[in-house]
């Protein structure tokens, strides 16, 4: 195969010139169209004076006109990261800082695309040209940016089991920053493909993500707590996909079981720092366990237990074409995890499996799941695994403040109880609460903190949080009333403007003035039950 990726593409705009590159709801582009509209960001970046080598933020949702900058990146010889718009600002400067980034495209830039189909002097990439840069979250406050060349995407191209191929059609769904929009949109366009692309909007709206299946995407690559979604919502959505790949997180087999009775399913497992997959297991009709499969063209994997030898079960290492260059402008972290073993350079995963009879790994947990509370060591991957093999379809733990928690989505009065049979007392979660789904980050994945204030956060507290804004609460207490902590006509308004939008609910000004007690408002509210009981 070529040495990069601009050699790949090329030809693909070449040999697919009038076709679909990219289909929105309302819009498409060709290849060709594609590339003339990259241009059009070529030109602008060498206005600006972007070098070759130099790293250019990207300051925008999916579109058509984010993926025509990562091309024309390319072009100029850069390398690209993705800056959520989103994020607060000092977390974008953090970001741009690392890198050293001096040029960001965001949306408030128009670009006409280029009447040229070719740069004039098209510079040389070679495979181990840094290609793009995501940040994953460390074990500090500080993010680490993993930088990508181009051989680790191009291994990719070579797996059989993904089914890229011309002329089919591959959703694009993920946040840019997030590695999985790597498979879709170079996975997808130097394959000869179509991407499928959804606003976030459409993504969550079940019934617009079906139809845009039935309108011809024949694959997807979903984060594991999406599908877990989606499958609750509606699994006969996927039924006109040849298969669906699902990943991110540990996938629940109740789900998988529903999914496989319209569609194949393929777990995807793998950390950025080995390019978006490491292994894939082809799950099946008769599928009855979850693994995370074998290698993926390009990689190699070992089991190495505590003592540095292979092993049926121990830390996942990994080798091959899909590693990363390390982590950019941190040397001491990159040192750490990527390493000389037995002679060859690997990558550290973290992660605990296990080598199955067939040859397959199965994944137990992470290293970092284990955490210790009162002197004893908890893995919550483990709680979790408990708590689905008796009989809960989905579930999250997680730890706040010293103390397990644990959302679940399958009503089940006995779970502690039935806990206890099998776990020690401290493992056992100190609260758990049925939820209807679980919250999700814009990527896709557990959202814990938002889990934790809209369901184990008691009412009292928020709302006395919210109170505390406005008054003058050092000795608020739920009985006090609020008129001898500064309440006026005026903090009413405020306070029940707020109130409204923090419970979705619909108190006036006069509920407020004739219950003036976090526990008179919380009965107007509709939580008497709670008061009665919590309080």
């Amino acid at each position: 195969m070529v040495g990069n990726l601009l050699e790949i593409l090329d030809w693909n705009i070449s040999e697919y010139q009038d076709s679909v590159a990219i289909a929105e709801s309302h819009r498409t582009i060709t290849y060709g169209q594609l590339n003339k509209l990259s241009n059009g960001y070529l030109r602008v970046l060498k206005e600006w004076g972007v070098q070759e080598h130099d790293i250019v933020a990207i300051e925008m949702d999916r579109s058509i006109e984010a993926i025509a900058a990562m091309i024309a990146i390319w072009r100029a010889g850069g390398a690209y990261t993705v800056i959520n718009k989103d994020y607060p600002d000092t977390r974008k400067q953090l970001m741009r800082e690392i890198l050293s980034v001096d040029f960001t495209i965001d949306e408030s830039l128009y670009v006409l695309p280029a009447s040229g189909e070719q740069p004039e002097k098209p510079v040389h990439r070679s495979s181990e040209h840094l290609s793009y840069v995501i940040f994953t979250s460390g074990t500090t406050s500080l993010p680490k940016a993993v930088g990508i060349p181009d051989r680790a995407v191009i291994r990719l191209l070579g797996e059989k089991r993904l089914g890229l191929s011309p002329g089919k059609t591959i959703s694009h769904i993920s946040q840019l920053e997030f590695d999985a929009s790597i498979i879709e949109i170079w996975g997808g366009l130097l394959s000869g493909m179509t991407l499928a692309l959804l606003t976030k909007t459409e993504v969550l709206n079940v019934y617009t993500v079906e139809h845009r299946i039935n309108q011809g995407i024949d694959m997807m690559w979903i984060t594991c707590s999406l599908f877990n979604f989606w499958v609750d919502k509606k699994p006969g959505m996927f039924k006109k996909l040849s298969h669906v790949i699902v990943g991110g997180e540990q996938l629940s087999l109740s789900h998988v079981k529903k999914a496989l009775q319209y569609t194949k399913v393929i777990n995807g497992y793998g950390p950025t720092e080995n390019t978006v997959f490491t292994t894939l297991d082809v799950m099946e009709g008769d599928a009855d366990e979850i693994r995370i499969g074998t290698p993926i063209h390009g990689t190699c994997t070992y089991v190495v237990n505590e003592q540095g030898e292979c092993s049926n079960e121990g830390e996942l290492y990994v080798s091959g074409l899909g590693l990363a260059l390390g982590y950019i402008n941190n040397p001491e972290k990159t040192e750490e995890s990527f390493v000389k073993w037995n002679g060859m350079d690997v990558y550290r995963t973290g992660d605990l499996v296990r080598l199955d009879r067939t040859g397959k790994l199965e994944y137990i947990g992470r290293r970092d799941t284990q955490v210790k509370i009162n002197g004893y060591r908890i893995d919550l991957q483990e709680l979790e695994y408990t708590v689905k093999f008796l009989g809960v379809e989905n579930c999250h733990a997680f730890v706040k403040d010293k103390k397990v928690y644990l959302a679940i989505t399958s009503s089940y009065e006995k779970l502690a109880d039935d806990l206890k049979k099998h776990l020690p007392m401290y493992m056992i979660p100190s609260k758990i609460v049925e939820v209807e789904t679980l919250a999700l980050t814009a990527n896709g994945k557990m959202d814990t903190r938002a889990l934790y204030e809209e369901h184990f956060v008691p009412k009292s507290v928020k709302l006395t949080n919210v109170i505390s804004k406005y008054l003058d609460s050092s000795q608020l207490e739920v009985h006090s009333n609020l008129f001898e902590f500064g309440l006026d006509s005026v903090t009413v308004w405020e306070i029940s403007r707020d109130i409204n939008e923090t419970f979705n609910a619909d108190l006036s000004f006069f509920d407020i003035i004739q219950n003036p007690s976090v526990h008179e408002i919380l009965n107007v509210l509709g939580e008497k039950k709670y008061a009665a009981n919590h309080l």
